[in-house]
Parts: C-alpha cells; sequence; structure tokens
C-alpha cells in the first residue's frame, strides 16, 4: 500500500492575502494528509483581521508573535523556528510554506536538505531565488493580490479604485526568453540523445530549473495542456505518442 504523505501548512498572514486561505488547502491536500495547520501574524494589527475567520474555518492554530520594533522581522522567525520544531519533532513529508518574504530562503534549503518536500505559495511578485528554492511554487490567484492605486510619493490615494487583476489563465511573461531558450536546449537534448523528448522529462527537467514551471501557474491542469499552450513556441517539433496513446512526446520536424 502506498504511503500517505504527512504535511505542514505554514501561513505568514502578514504577507499573503486571507482571500487566498481556500486555494492554500485546496493545494495542500494535494500533496497528503495534512496534519499541522499554523497561521503566524501580529493579531493585534488591523490588517490581518481578515484571516480571523479563515482561522476558525480551516481550524488552523494562530500563533500570536508582537512586534516589538518597527521593521523587525519577528514574524519570519517565528515561523522559522516552528518549523524546525515540526522538523525534528514531528514525522513531517511535506512543507507547505505560503509566504512570499525571501527571508525563509534558508529554511527551504535546510528542508530540502532534509529530504523533505517544500512547497511554496505566493505572489507573482516574489523573488524569482526565492521560488527557485522549492521543490514547487504555485502562484496564488491574481484575484487574492489586488493592490491599492499609490501615488508618486508611494502614499494610497483616496477613491481610487484599485488595480485590476490579471487573468491567471495566460501569463505570457513567465516564458521569458531565457526559459524559452532552457526549454528548446533540454528539448534537443533529449531528442539527440534518444530521438524523442518525453513530456514527464520536459517537466521534470524544466521544474529543477524553474520551480514556477507548473501547469497550474499557466491556468492548465496537465502538462499535456500547458504543451499546447507553449505550441507557438515550439514550432520545430512534432507531437508523438506511444503504442498505447498514453505516452506522450517530442520530435523534430523533417525539413523539407
Amino acid at each position: 500500500m502506498e504511503k500517505i504523505n504527512n504535511v505542514a501548512v505554514l501561513i505568514d498572514a502578514e504577507n499573503v492575502p486571507s482571500s487566498s486561505a481556500k486555494q492554500i488547502f485546496d493545494e495542500a491536500s494535494n500533496y497528503g494528509n495534512i496534519v499541522v495547520k499554523r497561521i503566524f501574524a501580529d493579531w493585534s494589527k488591523s490588517a490581518v483581521k481578515g484571516w480571523k475567520e479563515e482561522v476558525n474555518r480551516f481550524s488552523m492554530t494562530a500563533e500570536q508573535q508582537f512586534e516589538v520594533q518597527p521593521r523587525k522581522n519577528t514574524i519570519d522567525i517565528a515561523l522559522i523556528i516552528q518549523a524546525l520544531v515540526i522538523l525534528f519533532e514531528k514525522d513531517i513529508d511535506v512543507f507547505i510554506i505560503a509566504a512570499g518574504d525571501s527571508d525563509y530562503t534558508r529554511l527551504v534549503r535546510e528542508l530540502r536538505e532534509r529530504d523533505k518536500t517544500v512547497i511554496g505559495l505566493g505572489g507573482r511578485n516574489v523573488n524569482q531565488s526565492f521560488v527557485n528554492a522549492f521543490n514547487e511554487f504555485i502562484y496564488l490567484d491574481a484575484n487574492a493580490e489586488v493592490k491599492p492605486a499609490v501615488n508618486t510619493k508611494g502614499k494610497k490615494e483616496k477613491n481610487q479604485p484599485a488595480e485590476k487583476p490579471q487573468p491567471v489563465a495566460v501569463q505570457e511573461e513567465m516564458l521569458d526568453n531565457k526559459r524559452k531558450s532552457d526549454l528548446h536546449n533540454i528539448i534537443d537534448r533529449m531528442i539527440d540523445n534518444s530521438g524523442k523528448a518525453y513530456y514527464s522529462q520536459i517537466s521534470s527537467e524544466m521544474k529543477q530549473k524553474y520551480s514556477d514551471f507548473v501547469p497550474k501557474n499557466f491556468g492548465c491542469n496537465s502538462f499535456k495542456k500547458l504543451m499546447e499552450k507553449l505550441t507557438p513556441y515550439l514550432k520545430k517539433y512534432s507531437i508523438g505518442t506511444d503504442a498505447a496513446g498514453t505516452t506522450m512526446y517530442l520530435y523534430r520536424r523533417e525539413r523539407r
């Protein structure tokens, strides 16, 4: 019988919107049995009041950390300490960290060095080096990240409508020139070696380079659908399937 992974969910409430709660736990449930649910904040702040209802709804343990001095990383430190306590005291296979703060990068590395799977969830504006520290990084829905308009001095404008959220379905900017180049290099190398570049191998190698190269980040529910969406960048290849019609791969088009 296949082992079901134990999952720990750790949320930094001060840089993740409460409207993302359902997505966070929907994603976490895909990785196994959620046995730890902890959320960290200075709960005296009005900025996190939206999370209070979600704490009860999803049966989370709310950790209180007062801000002793402004701009100090007290929440980060509290989450990191608890993550390490959980690492050594509980049988956890997968850590889900919902945050947008690159201060957690070292924590992610430490967990992975101890053979834990670490999944990140956060906004699309997070640092790429932080994203790539994870086994996988899943972007939270754009409609959970509507930001207030700001004036030239960086202050919120009064009576100014919030920015219109960008649709999640197509994130064109995620396939920049570097990613397109790496994708082509990976496919070409596989074809040179065996004549075929299997979807599973492409997915694995791209995710090693870019942890956010995950179908759902492109609005797709499978890697097959993602490859279909990337067809405009893959014009020199054709799609093939094995005899059973289940395993898909790419091969070079014949030149005419």
